[in-house]
């Protein structure tokens, strides 16, 4: 591979990025003619990854995990791991390159009121911030200070309109900082819409094979990916379609069936298997209980999702396929995290939809939140007091509501809703493992 200076800058060097995006850049590299597309990754935390990565020369091992066979790759399209802290660097790529991507999670688009008012000082202060958006900002000063002319932000985060989401977030706070650049961003900077799946788990050496097991790049997924995106590149991009990746007019769609479907069944199975004693995806699947739950929730979504039923469905059973593979331990735990912001955006929007077109929430969607909501009072995940489990459900769901979709506790349907997520929590308290 030549060592031509990177033409994506990243944010985030997390093990989806290499197992997703730098995947797929890979693989194009391989197979296009012409100069290949490398890549600048900066972390956002900790800069350990990078100091991993570095230290082999940003080649790593992906395992890819199939239900009777594994392959092992080795990538080779990130031509730098950086720190995020590394102000000069960012600058310098941001200034240079023909497209950013981010992720981030879906927490990393939202700033509390602390942490935007940080963001402005550093700005000013012509320091880099620690937020995302921030960063974001940051680098676009520098591009146009440089001359650097139009970029494509490529979001790759599991939000819905997630290319929207963060523009509005950028020029937000471009504008409260410097409303030349907010406006010279603009015109320049296209933000991007994406949706994105790969199974990646928490890197587990038990699911490595032996002799990379010491390898602490080393990553395993699922051997299957997809990536759908909806947007311009003014600068150029790579031929990513190459790799299987689609470009469509509108991301909607797609968008709501990954979150409705997939991401909304990993949250569902992550409170209410842990709730019944389950570790993993797979270990949950073969629960009646657990797989009763998911199945409720793909009808309801199916109901109020713009495709056939009959396309949804095949769709659901690709899923619960992935879903079963024993050889991809994919923890509750690590899917937990940050549930109450996952169920806003995947769950909350079904019950919102069916209920203005309609029909009945469905027990589906309710029973997430009940299991979440089940999960906290058993202590078994952290959340808002809901009180102890076999005892004032009646309360524990009107907070659960409150906290988790408070247009509709407050709407016509919250008392109905509040009334069948109580019975939801009692019952699934009485099946907790």
């Amino acid at each position: 591979m030549s060592a031509a200076p990177p033409r994506i800058a990243h944010i985030g060097l997390g093990a989806f990025h290499r197992s997703h995006q730098a995947w797929y850049t890979d693989r194009v590299n391989r197979a296009a003619d012409g100069e290949p597309w490398r890549i600048v990754a900066f972390t956002v935390r900790s800069p350990r990854a990078a100091e991993e990565l570095a230290a082999r020369d940003c080649r790593y091992p992906l395992v890819l995990l199939g239900r009777d066979t594994d392959t092992v790759e080795w990538i080779d399209a990130i031509a730098e791991a950086r720190d995020g802290a590394d102000a000069a660097r960012w600058r310098e790529a941001a200034a240079s390159v023909a497209l950013i991507t981010v992720t981030i999670t879906e927490a990393g688009y939202r700033m509390s009121e602390g942490d935007a008012a940080a963001t402005r000082d550093a700005l000013h202060a012509g320091a880099l911030p620690a937020t995302v958006p921030g960063r974001l900002v940051d680098g676009l000063r520098a591009r146009r200070a440089a001359g650097g002319g139009p970029v494509a932000i490529v979001s790759c985060d599991n939000l819905r309109d997630n290319g929207g989401v963060l523009e509005r977030a950028v020029l937000g706070l471009a504008r409260e900082v410097d409303t030349d650049l907010a406006t010279w961003i603009a015109h320049e900077a296209s933000f991007v819409s994406t949706a994105v799946d790969r199974i990646t788990p928490a890197p587990d050496p038990a699911m490595l094979p032996v002799e990379l097991r010491g390898d602490p790049t080393a990553l395993v997924a699922e051997d299957y990916a997809s990536w759908i995106l909806a947007g311009d590149f003014p600068a150029g991009r790579p031929q990513w379609q190459l790799a299987g990746a689609e470009f469509v007019d509108d991301i909607v769609p797609y968008e709501l069936r990954k979150l409705w479907l997939l991401n909304a069944g990993h949250t569902l199975l992550a409170s209410l298997g842990l709730l019944r004693g389950h570790a993993s995806v797979a270990e949950a699947m073969d629960d009646p209980v657990c797989r009763a739950a998911l199945d409720a929730l793909w009808a309801d979504a199916s109901d109020v999702l713009p495709f056939p039923y009959d396309e949804t469905s095949r769709v659901c059973t690709a899923i619960a396929e992935r879903f079963e593979n024993p050889r991809i331990r994919h923890e509750l735990r690590q899917i937990a995290r940050d549930s109450e912001l996952k169920l806003r955006e995947r769950v909350v929007p079904v019950i919102a939809e069916r209920l203005r077109r309609g029909l009945a929430p469905g027990d589906g969607e309710l029973t997430a939140l009940a299991a979440w909501g089940a999960a906290i009072r058993a202590g078994v995940l952290a959340g808002p007091d809901l009180g102890a489990p076999g005892a004032g459900t009646e309360a524990a769901a009107t907070t659960l509501l409150q906290t988790l979709a408070p247009e509709l506790a407050g709407g016509p349907d919250g008392a109905a809703l509040t009334a069948s997520a109580a019975l939801l929590i009692r019952t699934l308290e009485g099946t907790a493992s």
